[in-house]
């Protein structure tokens, strides 16, 4: 190699052998190149990351969008013609779990609600959590809704008819969708004092969803296992009894609560 100093040859080494100048080191620059090449390579997996950090939120976003106007589609078809239940499958999933969601939620409402007007009715009544009140009330009845549907299909199972749970499941809350406008007129019919009416039309609502829902899921098909007459006998058994069970926990709550407050703090 030449030095640069003197520009005479010289051995490889640390000095030049012969003005005594200090030499290059190659190992150092031959190691130092692999590190400047390295950067760009951070910076495209950096870039690659943030890439996927966008898209992901996107996906989510077209996902909740899809769902929505699916459902959107999957409600007011069955709010014209609630027949049209019998064609849902599967692929309803989405759509008939958000129905049973919200039937639930606008119950646990109206609930939580009458518990208010309750204690606000006595002079410095009793005052209720909203967990007890409004959360455990929407928790038990997606149970509720949930047991009604295992139930159907147990029974599909027993009289031999080929549905899947997740087919049930889609008719079972393709069926709430009358009953749910049902009860929301109810619902409103309450907030304007006509609770007579409102009673009547929101037990006709919780009973159509335990006792019609799947009377018409059981007989959309030919059966040639089990009767289903009995089959619906004991399907209704089980889902008052499931009800009744919830309603005297709401009750004991109530007495609970009433009988914690300060309308009977004296006693």
């Amino acid at each position: 190699m030449n030095c640069p100093s003197c520009g005479q040859q010289t051995e490889e080494g640390k000095f030049c052998t012969n003005c005594g100048a200090q030499l290059p080191n190659e190992e150092y620059a031959a190691t130092a190149d692999p590190t400047i090449n390295m950067a760009p390579q951070v910076n495209q997996s950096g870039q690659r990351e943030q890439t996927g950090n966008v898209q992901k939120p996107n996906e989510a976003a077209e996902k909740l969008k899809t769902a929505g106007s699916n459902f959107g589609h999957f409600f007011v078809t069955l709010l014209r013609s609630p027949g049209e239940a019998k064609k849902a499958n599967s692929n309803d999933l989405i759509s008939a779990s958000i129905t049973i969601v919200i039937f639930s939620i606008l119950i646990a409402l109206g609930y939580h609600l009458s518990l208010n007007s309750v204690s606000t009715g006595f002079f410095g009544g009793p005052s209720f959590s909203f967990f007890d009140s409004f959360i455990l009330p929407l928790i038990e009845f997606i149970i509720l809704f949930i047991i009604v549907a295992a139930l159907t299909f147990a029974g599909v199972k027993i009289t031999g008819q080929t549905l899947s749970f997740t087919d049930v499941l889609a008719k079972y809350g393709g069926y709430l969708t009358p009953f749910l406008v049902l009860y929301v007129i109810g619902f409103l019919f309450t907030l304007v004092g006509l609770s007579s009416f409102s009673g009547l039309l929101i037990l006709v609502s919780i009973l159509g969803t335990l006792l019609i829902a799947p009377t018409l899921i059981l007989l959309e098909q030919p059966a040639s296992g089990f009767d289903r007459i009995y089959v619906l006998i004991a399907i209704y058994v089980v889902s008052l009894l499931v009800l009744g069970f919830f309603i005297q926990s709401f009750i004991q709550n109530i007495l609970s609560s009433l009988m914690g407050g300060s309308l009977f703090g004296g006693f």
